[in-house]
């Protein structure tokens, strides 16, 4: 079943290697990563999705600046790169980076583009290598994935709320990216980021909800698509819009809904194509004591229900995430929950996805009210807490020597050492950020402006 699968030519680009491979490795800032045993684990090479990998753990095996400076820059909003186009949503970026492990650099705007960009080593400038910019398609902040063989797939919708899950792949000439196929996900108000797993399965969610007047709440579907664009098998959940499906061990995927549940998806027997859902865990059923904090406004996550958070896996199955409510929730692997801890309520609550620590003690992560927090993953006790000015929407990352990196609307890059809250630095790159930052292969990191310019820092 091809699931309105529509293809090009074969793809005949360079293939890359895996994002998995033993602990050594030549290039530069990069470190082994090891788990709560202490034995080496198998690296991961690059930062091929949102938040590095399926279980969304967030942790990079590279070391990332601790004194940063400039390096080169890119303004994808350039006349020459994208032509003003009817309908657009103007200069706004809430993609997060993902890096290939040749340090490739891929990133979607709100203009419903997908740019590849390289560092050429000299000059002011990150260069553009190919962009892939689909005509009748809506605004978009989901990040992009990569696959192993250098695939980058990001789902659109368009204007009449179609939607189409996209392969893109190098050219062979030029700069606008070759098609190998795309696949129909249905009704979709498209937001949400693909995640890939362990065999190359693509997951994806439409979502036919929104926030904008006249676009009705409804059900959305999760898709599991196979890297040639058929589509596996799909099964009913709620209302999504920018979550990133995560997928445990065990192959249970977990997705949190706008309306109110985390689903709990257990992918359908072989060649069966109906998945089912294992569980709900309903938000509004553990709200805590604290009143809750809405708007009139019609905001996403305004009406505290529901979370636009992704779910980070732990090791033992525990599900971390946290919620519009402004919870932040530890969810056992059959549904029920082992703890919840209330942060200070904001409208929209906590919109960023957990980090777990190497040794898998801690969880990072930030919310609404300009809070960054550490909490211990065995009962959700405060290990530190450190404020900001203005809100947290981008996910944090963790480098292989410790240091946690934060963005703020305030439009500054937060470095703080992870094991105690401390402050390493705070880096203004000019403008709100609501990308999570990536750490590439030679230790320069990736931060964007959600107003403008991509940035690649280096250590001074």
């Amino acid at each position: 079943m091809d699931g309105g699968i529509e293809r090009s030519e074969p793809f005949t680009g360079v293939t890359r290697r895996g994002f998995l491979r033993g602990a050594a490795t030549s290039a530069p800032g990069a470190t082994a990563v090891t788990g709560s045993t202490g034995q080496p684990q198998p690296e991961r090479i690059g930062w091929p999705m949102y938040q590095g990998e399926p279980l969304h753990l967030g942790r990079s095996a590279y070391r990332g600046p601790r004194q940063p400076m400039l390096i080169r820059s890119f303004d994808p909003f350039a006349d020459r790169y994208l032509p003003p186009r009817p309908g657009n949503a103007g200069q706004n970026i809430q993609s997060s980076p993902i890096i290939s492990p040749d340090g490739g650099i891929y990133i979607s705007t709100f203009q419903s583009t997908v740019m590849a960009l390289r560092d050429p080593g000299s000059g002011p400038e990150l260069q553009l290598s190919w962009l892939f910019q689909p005509d009748g398609q809506t605004g978009r902040h989901g990040t992009p994935a990569l696959g192993s063989d250098g695939t980058v797939y990001l789902a659109f919708g368009a204007s009449d709320f179609s939607g189409n899950l996209y392969a893109m792949a190098p050219p062979s000439s030029g700069t606008t990216a070759q098609v190998k196929w795309k696949a129909d996900v249905g009704p979709t108000y498209q937001s949400d980021s693909p995640t890939i797993g362990s065999d190359g399965t693509i997951y994806t969610v439409n979502a036919t909800s929104g926030v904008s007047p006249g676009i009705v709440m409804g059900k959305g579907t999760l898709r599991a698509f196979a890297s040639d664009g058929a589509m596996k098998w799909s099964v009913e959940v709620g209302p999504t819009l920018v979550a990133a499906p995560a997928i445990a061990q065990d192959g249970t995927i977990y997705i949190p809904s706008m309306d109110g549940y985390l689903f709990a998806v257990t992918p359908p027997a072989p060649g069966q194509q109906t998945a089912s859902v294992k569980w709900t865990f309903d938000f509004g059923a553990h709200l805590g004591s604290m009143p809750l904090v809405t708007s009139d406004v019609p905001v996403s996550g305004g009406d505290a229900l529901g979370s636009g958070s992704s779910a980070t896996i732990g090791p033992d199955g525990t599900i971390y995430i946290g919620s519009n409510n402004s919870n932040f929730y530890a969810i056992q692997p059959d549904g029920q929950m082992k703890w919840m801890v209330e942060t200070k309520r904001e409208i929209g609550g906590i919109w960023t996805t957990a980090v777990l620590s190497p040794d898998n003690s801690t969880v990072y992560f930030g919310n609404n009210a300009g809070e960054i927090y550490a909490l211990n993953a065995g009962d959700g006790t405060v290990r530190w807490r450190h404020d900001i000015f203005g809100s947290i929407y981008a996910s944090p990352v963790l480098d292989s020597a410790g240091t946690l990196y934060i963005g703020g609307t305030v439009g500054h890059l937060f470095a703080l050492d992870a094991a105690t809250g401390q402050e390493i630095f705070d880096y203004d790159i000019g403008g709100p950020i609501w990308s999570a930052p990536a750490i590439r292969p030679d230790g320069t990191l990736v931060a964007v402006a959600r107003t403008g310019r991509i940035q690649l820092l280096g250590e001074r």
